[in-house]
């Protein structure tokens, strides 16, 4: 099979239901894969050592930058531009920089994914790397002040098994099949961090994730109908 040159883009239209996020997909409402591996009591123990004002203030810091990491790469897979320099932010941009300008042709940017698994969520890009052949590639950028490992990256792991399983699952008439993803971990002043899964771990991952997902929808079932507005974006 060719490789696929181009796959539409759907938009994320999501709200929030009981603190948990929700995305409304074709088949119905789903929760996002974050909310389903979200686990708030592993930041009891931190908020307590820290104050909740200052946890509450590193949290925000920490999306602030993820997010304006995040545009920038976009930007610049968009563009070829990159983005205009940011004092606090630039030194996580330059870490990815190199890889960013590794990739061959993004399809999909930041663009919503969903399962009849029962999830949804939006995935930051499906593009083709080099030496992919007519397999792309799912990529998730994070940003970290050091490298990340045990609980965090298996966390991150799961998500990206998740999203790979969302977008075969979307794009299956598109011919697309993802047997690859990459985490790539931006780092202030240090090149950035790659770990990479290929089929056997998210095959072995995405089960993991199931079971944390059937444990979630036995908590916390969904309305059938819901007429509150939803907001539109990708986040």
């Amino acid at each position: 099979m060719p490789r696929v040159t181009a796959i539409p883009k759907y938009e994320a239209v999501r709200t929030t239901i009981d603190g948990h996020r929700v995305y409304a997909t074709p088949l119905g409402l789903k929760p996002s894969v974050t909310t389903i591996l979200r686990d708030d009591s592993k930041f009891a123990s931190w908020r307590k050592y820290k104050g909740e004002k200052a946890a509450d203030e590193i949290l925000q810091r920490a999306s602030a930058r993820g997010t304006w990491t995040h545009d920038g790469a976009e930007q610049f897979l968009t563009t070829g531009e990159h983005p205009p320099f940011h004092f606090s932010y630039q030194p996580f941009y330059n870490s990815l920089r190199p890889f960013l300008e590794q990739i061959e042709t993004p399809l999909l940017l930041e663009g919503a994914v969903w399962n009849s698994d029962n999830y949804a969520g939006a995935c930051d890009c499906i593009a083709y790397m080099p030496g992919d052949g007519d397999q792309p590639t799912l990529i998730d950028f994070k940003t970290a002040n050091k490298p990340v490992t045990g609980s965090k990256l298996y966390g991150y792991e799961l998500q990206v098994a998740a999203y790979i399983k969302a977008a075969n699952f979307v794009y299956a008439r598109q011919g697309i099949c993802i047997k690859k993803g990459l985490i790539v971990v931006a780092l202030p002043n240090k090149p950035f961090q790659i770990h990479e899964m290929g089929r056997t771990d998210i095959n072995q991952l995405y089960c993991h994730f199931l079971e944390k997902l059937e444990d979630w929808h036995e908590k916390n079932p969904l309305p059938d109908n819901y007429h509150q507005p939803m907001s539109r974006g990708v986040a």
